[in-house]
Formats: C-alpha cells, sequence, structure tokens
C-alpha cells in the first residue's frame, strides 16, 4: 500500500511540470525514455513539445528530440525534422536543409518524406524546380496510401504539372 502512494504521489508531483492528465503521463514516459537514448521515445517528446501535448509547446525543444531521433536513423523524425527547416520553427528556414532529412527518410521509405520532397521540387524549395520529379514523388507517396501525397498528384494530373492534364486521372 505505502508504495502504491508513493507512486501515486509521484505522478501527482509530476504532472504540473509535465502537463495534466494522460498525456503529461506518456510525456512523462517519453522524456525517461528519450534521455536512455530510444529513438521513438526521442521523436515522440518531439512530438509532444511540437504540439504542446502532456508538455508547453516549445519547437526549438521539439527540433532538439526531433534530431536526436533522426541522427540515429528515425525516419518519422528525419520527415519530422526537414518539415521544421521547410517551414522555420525551432529552426531558421532551410529548405536545403529540409531536403537533406527528407532524402534520408525517403531512402527508407516513408512516405510522408516523399510526399514532402515531393513538393520540395514541385516548388522549388532546396532543389531546382521540377514538375516531373515532384509527380515521381507525390506518386510514390500515393502507392502507399499517404493521402497528401494522393492530393498532391490528383492536382498535378488536374492542372497539368509534370504530367499531361487529365481529369479523369486527377479524380
Amino acid at each position: 500500500m505505502k508504495s502504491a502512494l508513493t507512486a501515486l504521489l509521484a505522478i501527482c508531483l509530476c504532472l504540473p511540470l509535465m502537463g495534466d492528465g494522460y498525456d503529461g503521463i506518456r510525456a512523462k514516459q517519453a522524456l525517461k525514455n528519450a534521455r536512455a537514448g530510444f529513438d521513438l521515445a526521442q521523436y515522440e517528446l518531439g512530438y509532444y513539445y511540437y504540439h504542446g501535448k502532456g508538455v508547453r509547446k516549445n519547437h526549438k525543444e521539439a527540433v532538439k528530440w526531433y534530431r536526436k531521433a533522426a541522427e540515429q536513423g528515425y525516419a518519422r523524425a528525419q520527415c519530422s525534422l526537414g518539415y521544421m527547416y521547410a517551414i522555420g520553427e525551432g529552426v531558421p528556414q532551410d529548405f536545403k536543409e529540409a531536403v537533406k532529412w527528407y532524402r534520408k527518410a525517403v531512402d527508407q521509405g516513408h512516405a510522408g518524406a516523399q510526399s514532402n520532397l515531393g513538393y520540395a521540387y514541385s516548388h522549388g524549395q532546396g532543389v531546382l524546380e521540377d514538375k516531373k520529379e515532384a509527380v515521381k514523388w507525390y506518386r510514390k507517396a500515393a502507392e502507399q496510401g499517404h493521402a497528401r501525397g494522393q492530393h498532391n498528384l490528383a492536382g498535378c494530373y488536374f492542372h497539368g504539372q509534370g504530367v499531361l492534364k487529365d481529369n479523369m486521372t486527377a479524380y
């Protein structure tokens, strides 16, 4: 009984530091595992900081934890870190750095990174604008069921960007 009360007291004391409720408990556990070097926990902690789930929203802290996981080769973190560079949150905006991290995730088949790389090619962000290359990456993401990749690929067909205009294929 004493150990249960001690555990309950420890949780109650930590909640104000890590946020309220379940998200705060998850963030606290993620912090413990992230500090131990687990890439998934580092990614999750970055996610919590980015969205303010269980912790105060802090984009610089999100970047810190995304980077730790990304440097260990965790594809979701690589894509998220690339996104932070693309939008300039927590780091100065740097499209070339964004593309670097997207490519690392793409090498592992990450659909979100494929879609983001397609966007970079479509808009000439960090790479030379190349609509056909954009279509290639949107298609790879779409083939994995990635909704944004499907949407962007449909837009390419609808507007005839990088492919022949084809409204039937767009829909």
